[in-house]
């Protein structure tokens, strides 16, 4: 069950990369495409659903694979992330009293609006980094996880001890 649990936290991460990768694209059809066909749609329909579902999952299961502290804490950044992308646009309208279809919004207004698509490239990067984390702890072999569930569960088991050096060693002498 342990297994097919980290089995599907990798999917979920590695599913979330390729729909943040995807959401940049989106973002370049959305800008580049003819206003009246609206395919800037399919951008948010993503960011709003697709994604958070996604990261949602990556934090659930992060959480119950036990996948560490960082790996956790990682996760959860994403979900502030996340929320950032949408601050950014409500900071940006209230600070300048503009809305999404303002026409020609002030220099400030684009300045930090455009810290969108940077936030969005974090998103990506962090996503990436639990996606590595993730499929890490599910596919090493297992002989591995065997090996480490063995000695963890033996009692008065010990960390491998070093050999003491016999008498007739030089101290400070390299080892062989």
């Amino acid at each position: 069950m342990r297994k097919a649990l980290r089995v599907a936290f990798s999917v979920v991460t590695i599913l979330l990369v390729a729909a943040v990768a995807m959401q940049l694209y989106l973002a370049g059809v959305g800008v580049f495409s003819d206003p009246e066909d609206e395919l800037f749609a399919i951008h948010g329909w993503n960011g709003r659903i697709v994604l958070p579902a996604l990261i949602l999952l990556t934090v659930i299961l992060a959480a119950v694979t036990k996948a560490g502290k960082s790996t956790i804490w990682l996760s959860v950044l994403l979900v502030g992330l996340l929320i950032m992308q949408t601050l950014i646009f409500i900071v940006t309208g209230l600070i300048f009293n503009i809305g999404p279809d303002h026409a020609n919004p002030p220099l400030g207004a684009t300045l930090l609006v455009s810290l969108h698509p940077l936030n969005g490239l974090l998103i990506l990067w962090f996503s990436f980094v639990v996606a590595k984390r993730a499929y890490k702890r599910a596919f090493r072999s297992e002989t591995t996880d065997a090996e480490a569930e063995a000695t963890a569960a033996e009692p008065g088991t010990a960390a491998p001890q070093v050999p003491e050096p016999s008498p007739g060693d030089a101290v400070g002498a390299p080892s062989r």
